[in-house]
């Protein structure tokens, strides 16, 4: 059996750097958000406004109304399986990137208040443009990782393992774009999320000390 084990999981520390990759608070996330989908899913479709709108997704009658939890509980819903998949293969490998800079703690507070930050900006401009809808998904919180990870390039002097700031800044504008140029995408939640948690990083990074021979 011992030697069944090492064959498949390799040495120790081998070992160790699997539990750590696939059990850690980015997967239990993604595990939540999955999770919820499917339940969802058996009862009822996730593509309709108004079966989300009754299971907590974000419409600001309601969160005037008092219902403000639907901040929070937007963030855990999806409409439909491309929705679902799309945010959390981005958050897979995003979360993935971000833990290699920060503690697990520091990453729940990011994606929890950028999420947040994300659903307030989506109200706010609701009520300014009376553009109203149905508003859910992780796309806050995903951008707060966009905007903690911007942040902890520019920290570094300008890399981090194989990110440049030429690459980053690509990447952020041309993700926030995308909001801004697609039907039926929720813009301001990206760039409030975004701004949140480069806001974020700035308190909770920090940067590794050198050390010289």
């Amino acid at each position: 059996m011992d030697e069944m084990n090492e064959q498949f999981f390799g040495n120790e520390r081998n070992k160790q750097e699997l539990i750590k990759k696939w059990c850690n608070v980015n997967v239990l996330l993604i595990a939540v958000n999955v999770g919820i989908w499917l339940g969802l899913s058996i009862f009822g479709d996730t593509t309709n406004a108004m079966y989300m709108r009754e299971h907590g997704a974000m419409y600001p009658q309601d969160v005037q109304n008092g219902e403000w939890y639907r901040l929070f509980s937007a963030m855990f819903l999806h409409f439909g399986i491309e929705h679902l998949l799309s945010n959390m293969f981005m958050q897979y490998f995003l979360g993935d990137m971000i833990l290699r800079a920060i503690q697990q703690w520091k990453y729940l507070l990011v994606y929890i208040v950028s999420g947040l930050g994300g659903s307030v900006a989506s109200l706010v401009m609701m009520q300014l443009t009376s553009d109203v809808a149905v508003a859910a998904g992780a796309s806050g919180a995903i951008y707060g990782i966009i905007g903690a990870l911007l942040w902890i390039v520019l920290r570094n002097r300008g890399t981090f393992e194989d990110i440049s700031i030429p690459r980053m800044l690509l990447a952020t504008v041309a993700y926030i774009s995308y909001g801004f140029t697609t039907e039926g995408v929720d813009a301001w939640a990206h760039l409030g999320g975004a701004l949140i948690g480069f806001l974020l990083s700035i308190l909770l990074y920090r940067k590794p000390k050198e050390r010289s021979s």
